[in-house]
């Protein structure tokens, strides 16, 4: 098992507020510390773009890269399938939402070209990256293309990484991500300088109060934060491994009920989350009595088991192995106003067969196994 985190990141925090940077650091343009800035620098670098601007969330991230994107009154396409901040962040903005239907095999945005919208936010589902093909249409068309990387960092399409095609990329580090600054935080990159300066100043209280369009606010990262996400960033390629490694190990060996994600050749996933199929053809029972079974299973199996961090999440139903997102974004009551003109038949398909299971992250070799004994005891029950 991989340690999440351990004595270089603490060093750097204790060193952090050590050092007088923290106090006195901060510039009259309020760019941050020594830290942070080498943190964003880095942090660009990695991902093959020039400017780095991290704020306090990848919600964050998403509100502030929409506002210097000027979305108000626009209309915004983004994936039925997603998490709920990528919808309610173009709400925040004055955007108007313009809910798209997923790709069968990717579960990413499927674009139609037919439809007008003049930005774009493709989110890279679960660690799968987009179709990149689709992204560079995208900005052909003389779109803003604003690439959801939260749940990707480090996933490749054709050896490009995510959040470096579009003209902006936004990233998390909550602490379910990849590499944490902390717990919360998160960043924009692009090449864009005038977008990043416009970036900075709306993350920062409009740094000089020019004559901008739109107000500031505070969504800054601490010198501590900047320091741990350091501390990660030079950890993430060995982190990257030990998820697809994980990962690939559990996708070759899942019960026949089971269908594991199509990954093309030319793709490097990230695997937040394993993003699976249940078959319930093969399985005879619905997805919810197969993971009510599994639940007991799991319980019984593990409780002579001494209770770790990992295991203890094992005894809450839904936690390791659930089916996932509960309905689109569309159907969710605060945003059917801007419900589709027809249901979008590959997201409804979606909800009905994904099963999602996080049994790889940090996790021993050992644990993994029984997990898997768990699903194949569970598989021959029903």
């Amino acid at each position: 098992m991989i340690e999440r985190f351990g004595k270089n990141e603490i060093d750097a925090v204790v060193k952090s507020i050590n050092k007088s940077s923290l106090l006195s650091g901060y510039t009259n343009k309020f760019l941050g510390g020594e830290t942070l800035q080498k943190f964003e620098k880095e942090f660009a670098k990695f991902h093959n773009c020039k400017y780095g601007i991290s704020v306090n969330s990848g919600t964050s991230a998403l509100f502030v890269s929409q506002l210097a994107a000027g979305v108000k009154n626009k209309k915004v396409a983004i994936p039925s399938i997603t998490f709920t901040s990528t919808t309610s962040q173009v709400i925040a903005c004055g955007g108007i939402p313009y809910f798209t239907d997923i790709d069968p095999k990717s579960y990413c945005m499927d674009f139609d070209f037919k439809k007008k919208a003049k930005v774009a936010i493709p989110v890279h589902l679960l660690g799968h990256p987009c179709n990149f093909d689709m992204i560079k249409q995208m900005k052909e068309s003389d779109m803003f293309v604003i690439e959801d990387c939260a749940q990707a960092m480090g996933g490749k399409n054709k050896n490009k990484l995510v959040g470096s095609i579009g003209d902006c990329g936004i990233f998390s580090f909550q602490e379910t991500k990849h590499i944490t600054t902390l717990g919360e935080g998160g960043i924009i990159i692009t090449n864009n300088e005038e977008f990043a300066e416009k970036c900075r100043r709306i993350r920062n209280h409009g740094e000089y109060y020019k004559n901008d369009n739109s107000i500031g606010f505070n969504f800054r990262l601490t010198e501590s934060q900047a320091a741990f996400g350091m501390a990660q960033l030079k950890r993430l390629p060995t982190i990257l491994k030990n998820f697809r490694k994980n990962a690939n190990y559990i996708l070759h060996n899942l019960p026949d009920i089971i269908t594991p994600p199509n990954i093309p050749k030319e793709i490097e996933h990230s695997f937040l989350i394993l993003g699976c199929k249940y078959n319930v053809d093969k399985a005879k029972v619905s997805r919810e009595k197969f993971l009510e079974k599994l639940t007991k299973n799991r319980k019984k199996f593990l409780e002579n088991e001494e209770k770790s961090d990992i295991k203890g999440l094992n005894f809450r139903p839904g936690k390791i192995i659930s089916s996932g997102y509960k309905t689109t974004q569309y159907d969710i009551p605060m945003y059917k106003k801007y419900y589709p003109k027809k249901k979008l038949i590959n997201a409804e398909i979606f909800l009905k067969e994904s099963l999602f299971l996080d049994i790889h992250r940090w996790r021993t070799k050992k644990e993994i196994n029984e997990e898997l004994k768990i699903l194949e005891m569970t598989s021959q029950e029903i």
